[in-house]
């Protein structure tokens, strides 16, 4: 069966962020910290599990995760969008309602989640709130990647390929003793959009790239479908190399361009 487009999200910057339960080595503040994984959101108990924050300033969002969380089945999730926070508070601008946290409902064999939320709509709003509720013991969640998805107009390459690398190095002896050096294993994305358009380069992945580099790191959902296997089609890391967009054709509808990516997964 065909995929469904793939979409990148570069995470926005948290801003303020508080919280009615956190421990002081672990404050919900560390969601926002993208680059390590390691520092995390944990509660003591599953009381008052909510997380609020400003942006700072109006910012557009389209699709919400809380990545890397230790939910269990019956955990819901709440998001509400605002201008201020009373109304996220309250009756916000938008508000999802309580959804289950693991949609479609799986079991994962290091019991670590993705939410996923895409809205019908872009939000451009200031104040934010994500409520956890229905869970059993402590909460503990990597971080919460908001912002506006990136999406191409189309997706025509079969080619794409997953796998792993490890970080870590192994070597032998002549007696054939190994010498292992310890290190994550990190999952691998690599594909080609090959008829991207023109504008689809100048205002979304052109941009993305000039923007990240290779040291910024970004969401990919490679199969955003509804389907169990979501959350392993879901990445989140840097791009290997920046790598080139080639001028693929002219066409009469404008300018077509051919662009591989790389992604090295955190998650």
């Amino acid at each position: 069966m065909a995929i469904a487009l793939p979409f990148a999200v570069i995470p926005t910057p948290l801003g303020t962020v508080t919280s009615g339960n956190e421990l002081a080595a672990k404050p919900a503040s560390f969601l926002g910290q993208f680059k390590a994984p390691g520092l995390t959101w944990k509660s003591s108990g599953s009381s008052s599990l909510w997380v609020r924050g400003n942006f700072g300033s109006a910012k557009p969002v389209d699709f919400v995760s809380v990545m890397q969380a230790n939910a269990i089945a019956a955990t819901t999730i709440r998001v509400r969008l605002g201008d201020t926070q009373a109304e996220v508070d309250g009756t916000a601008d938008y508000d999802s309602g309580v959804l289950p946290f693991i949609s479609p409902s799986i079991t994962r064999t290091d019991g670590l989640y993705h939410s996923h939320l895409e809205l019908p709509s872009v939000q451009t709003k200031q104040w934010w709130r994500i409520d956890i509720a229905s869970h059993t013991g402590d909460f503990e969640a990597s971080m919460l990647v908001m912002g506006q998805k990136l999406t191409p107009a189309n997706w025509y390459n079969p080619g794409w390929a997953r796998g792993t690398e490890d970080l870590g190095a192994i070597d032998f002896t002549r007696w054939g003793i190994a010498d292992e050096q310890d290190g994550l294993i990190w999952r691998t994305l690599s594909f080609r959009l090959g008829w991207l358009s023109e504008a689809d380069y100048e205002t979304k992945f052109g941009p993305m790239e000039e923007a990240l580099g290779k040291r910024g790191v970004v969401l990919w959902c490679f199969d955003p479908t509804s389907g169990v296997y979501r959350q392993r089609k879901t990445y989140f890391g840097r791009m290997r190399n920046a790598l080139v967009a080639t001028h693929a054709r002219d066409t009469p509808a404008g300018i077509r361009y051919d662009k591989e990516f790389e992604i090295l997964s955190m998650f």
